[in-house]
């Protein structure tokens, strides 16, 4: 067990959950022999027996999606059917989709071990992504029986070129798509994938190819129909672990009270726990929520760390996140991997399967949003059979205080259902234009895309199509792929330029550069501090300076709300038998955001030192779909002077229930309480709303409407046992 005895006040539960013994299977009937002696090369005598029934179900022409535990073999699963595909055609190709450049270059190096150890026919493998270099681009295309790449490549490189020179032979003779770490694509980017492969399903229809598709993923509850739903294809689910795994022990981690209910905040826990964990020469990965969280604790860990027995020991914690350039984050993994780094903060982009050596513990600030996360993150430790550890900080947030006191709500229930909304009409739209400059649309596309009836004559008015023989043919700008974005980035980016060096530390997109590179905002970027000098919105460029200071800042966002279209209405009871009390809507409403200022918040105490008004607000407009719920008058009466409080907290609770419900992250759906004229009864009705922060809406409100009753009996139950007698600052 760890020595956490000095922390024993915080720990309130602890879960085993038990060592695993592997099961195996032998080697398949019709395994090639020359992968089979080089998995006996490489010390592997028989398969897990997920990986075995994977193998048949490919040899039997069926499409697999494999959900099993991190470090569960799963990469081995998909390349056995793969490359035993190409060992007995060798024109065969393989185009193996993973959701970052890290992960590709991370799985190439596994690939490549396993076919450097292959006797006879020499098979070749490259990452195509934006990295790769031209030549090497020509080799891959030209010559590579295995093509790893991105659907950011996918969409904007190998689509929209198909008729090229090896680009179409990859097509032609394409019989696997392997989609890694498939739970990763929802929301936005899960629309986004979905219309993307109907993309790529056309392609090969042109060319007379009809691959199948490997699909792996982590558990969540609906993982063949969410596979189903991104590849419009019937699947077969293999769900069963044959690996060995040697147990994990969880901490529930409760901060102490501060006085007035308030605890002490989930980051200054972190940096005093990750510090002591490295002293103790633990390997550790400390997960955050967000970026500015991640540069927090960095900086705040990195401070306690400059004075450990007399040595500066910093050198050994290094942070990683998105707006790192990919230099900077290939030296922490291999800095990781070759254990020159004792530990890492990091966002959920490690969470991602990318081989960062054997970790021994798991630090979670706060629930990660789903269990699927959950698990997937505590995985991240004990990759090599031996137990490991996970401590869970509770974060003061309605859904960690539910997890205080139900630690078996996590530990204990199945994963949630991943949400995509794939008829989207905004990212349909996107991909019809990208579509129709790949290939003439014509009448059997309306198989395809469900909304072409609508968009084409759109398009025809926009100049963008021109019908010939009854195809409509692409005659818009000259690329159509590049203009949108597959994850929900905004395409409006702005540069975060050091004045002091000239050089560009980071990107935003224009959302984030509101609320974080604003004029005196104080940015983080690998714990060192910049505050920004001037934002300027016409040359999109926010310039900053280091400074050392002893607060960061955190912005101040008001919102207005406006319903345009109610499409549903539902009327909610208070118990089966009960009379109706309220209705719960569903429908279109437009959000306008304003970041009118920020507060200076103190490293370490994050005490308020002040708040300052910017000059100019900076406003986003927003049209998406939402549920909202109308509080009843008796109920507004009750509440009195106590109403916007009280209404603050439904909105906490409620979101954190729909968000629970929806496997929605906290950028995903955002909620507030707004007042809106009634239209058939003329009155003003105040109400929660819960709101798809992507314009035309993601799916996720549209979900929690139709768990609308199971979500508002989740946040009574949540408030019912919140211990807080007089308001609750969870």
């Amino acid at each position: 067990m760890l020595p956490l005895a000095r922390f024993k006040d915080r720990i309130i539960a602890t879960r085993e959950i038990a060592a695993r013994p592997a099961r195996y299977a032998p080697f398949p009937v019709g395994l090639h022999p020359s992968l089979q002696k080089a998995l006996e090369l490489r010390g592997i005598a028989e398969l897990y027996c997920h990986q075995a029934e994977a193998f048949e179900a490919a040899q039997a022409g069926e499409n697999v999606v494999l959900t099993t535990g991190t470090a569960s073999g799963k990469s081995l699963a998909y390349l056995l059917p793969v490359i035993q595909a190409v060992l007995d055609d060798p024109t065969a190709r393989a185009l193996l989709i993973f959701p970052t450049k890290a992960l590709s270059q991370d799985q190439l190096r596994g690939v490549l071990d396993l076919i450097d150890q292959l006797s006879g026919r020499r098979i070749e493998a490259g990452v195509y992504d934006g990295d790769t270099p031209p030549a090497e681009r020509t080799r891959i295309r030209d010559r590579c029986h295995l093509v790893l790449t991105n659907p950011d490549m996918l969409n904007a490189a190998l689509l929209p070129n198909h008729g090229r020179q090896g680009y179409s032979h990859i097509f032609r003779n394409l019989r696997y798509v392997v989609i890694d770490e498939l739970h990763a694509w929802r929301g936005a980017g899960g629309s986004h994938t979905a219309n993307l492969m109907r993309r790529l399903w056309r392609i090969c229809r042109h060319y007379g190819s009809k691959p199948q598709v490997l699909a792996s993923s982590a558990t969540i509850a609906n993982a063949r129909e969410h596979a189903e739903t991104i590849c419009h294809l019937p699947f077969r689910l293999i769900a069963e672990d044959g690996s060995p795994s040697g147990g994990k022990v969880i901490y529930f981690w409760q901060p102490p009270l501060m006085g007035n209910d308030q605890r002490k905040m989930v980051t200054s826990e972190m940096a005093l726990l990750v510090p002591y964990l490295l002293e103790k020469r633990y390997r550790t990965i400390a997960f955050c929520r967000s970026r500015k969280e991640t540069e927090i604790v960095l900086k705040e860990s990195r401070d306690r760390m400059r004075d450990v027995a007399g040595h500066d020991e910093a050198y050994l914690l290094a942070g990683y996140r998105g707006g790192y350039t990919p230099e900077e984050r290939r030296k922490v993994e291999k800095q990781l991997t070759d254990g020159r780094l004792l530990g890492v903060i990091s966002t959920n982009a490690l969470e991602l399967g990318i081989d960062i050596g054997a970790l021994e513990i798991v630090v979670q600030g706060g629930f990660p949003g789903t269990r699927a996360s959950f698990w997937q993150q505590i995985g991240r430790a004990g990759r090599r059979g031996d137990v490991s550890y996970a401590i869970v900080i509770l974060a003061v947030s309605p859904s960690d205080q539910y997890i205080a006191q139900n630690p078996d709500w996590l530990t204990g229930q199945a994963a949630e259902h991943a949400v995509v909304d794939r008829d989207n009409l905004a990212i349909q739209l996107a991909h019809v234009r990208a579509a129709a400059a790949e290939l003439p649309l014509t009448l059997d596309d309306a198989a395809v895309f469900p909304d072409l009836g609508e968009i084409l004559p759109v398009l025809k008015k926009a100049g963008e199509l021109r019908e010939v023989h009854g195809a409509w043919h692409w005659a818009g700008g000259p690329f159509p792929a590049g203009e949108f974005s597959l994850r929900n980035i905004d395409p409006d980016r702005f540069k975060v330029v050091n004045r002091i060096t000239g050089k560009t530390i980071t990107e935003m997109d224009r959302p984030q550069v509101y609320r974080e590179g604003h004029t005196r905002a104080v940015y983080l970027h690998d714990g060192v501090q910049y505050q920004v000098e001037t934002l300027d919105l016409v040359a999109h460029v926010a310039t900053v300076v280091p400074v050392e200071q002893n607060f960061y800042t955190q912005p101040d966002v008001r919102s207005a709300i406006d319903v345009l279209l109610t499409q549903e209405n539902k009327e909610l009871l208070a118990t089966a038998t009960d009379t109706p009390r309220s209705s719960a809507y569903f429908g279109d409403i437009a959000v306008d955001d304003a970041v009118v200022g920020y507060k200076m918040l103190e490293f370490h105490n994050h005490q308020n030192l002040g708040y300052e008004s910017l000059h100019e607000p900076l406003r986003l407009h927003l049209e998406t779909e939402a549920l909202w719920i109308a509080v009843p008058e008796p109920v507004l009466a009750v509440l009195g002077k106590q109403k916007q409080d009280a209404l603050a907290g439904m909105v906490q609770a409620v979101l954190a229930c729909a968000r629970l419900r929806t496997m929605a992250e906290q950028s995903d759906m955002r909620g507030s309480s707004f007042h809106y004229v009634d239209e058939q009864t003329g009155k003003t009705v105040t109400a929660l709303v819960f709101y798809d922060s992507h314009p035309g809406g993601l799916g996720y409100a549209a979900k929690a409407f139709d768990f609308r009753d199971a979500v508002l009996e989740d946040a009574r139950n949540l408030v019912a046992h919140c211990r807080c007698k007089n308001g609750c600052p969870a």
